[in-house]
């Protein structure tokens, strides 16, 4: 019996022990951040979607203004990709990258694939994940913006909301 006690004594221990670890290590890490940077007269279409999208109020992200004035000559994308490294047990869901606005700023959103939104990007436990996020700003604030720029990423581990914050230079 002596025994049978101390293995449960030890399975308790290692039991506690590796859920410890599992919360200690319930995070994301960004690995990398990159910039790929496009007049939005490259992108016409996309460009007269994300304007009507806003006048409609039915924007698929974040509108940081009103409306979008001007035509897309007046305006650049700013498309951010994040590798996000998962080092813990467990899934990270519903992953959102929001930029921070700065002046000139007109839209965000995000995606998991650089030509769609999604609504729920999972960064698998122990994997690495590629998630974009687009900013539509003024052409006029095109090299302020390559300088530095400030992102918020949230997301849930065993539904427990979490962030961490990323930065551009």
């Amino acid at each position: 019996m002596k025994y049978v006690a101390i293995f449960m004594v030890v399975l308790v221990i290692a039991a506690a022990g590796l859920g410890v670890y599992t919360y200690a290590n319930a995070r994301l890490q960004v690995v990398s951040v990159e910039l790929k940077t496009a007049s939005a007269s490259e992108r016409s279409a996309e460009f007269t979607a994300l304007q009507t999208a806003v006048d409609r109020g039915a924007l698929n992200g974040t509108a940081f203004a009103q409306s979008v004035p001007g035509t897309a000559a007046d305006y650049s994308f700013f498309t951010y990709t994040f590798r996000l490294r998962n080092g813990g047990l467990i899934d990270a869901e519903m992953v959102e990258i929001q930029p921070i606005p700065a002046n000139g700023d007109v839209l965000a959103y995000a995606t998991s694939d650089a030509s769609q939104v999604n609504a729920n990007t999972v960064v698998s436990a122990g994997g690495e994940r590629d998630v974009w996020s687009v900013v539509l700003t003024s052409a006029q604030n095109q090299t302020n913006r390559q300088v530095s720029r400030s992102f918020k990423i949230t997301y849930y581990i065993w539904g427990i909301p979490m962030s961490v914050t990323a930065k551009y230079n």
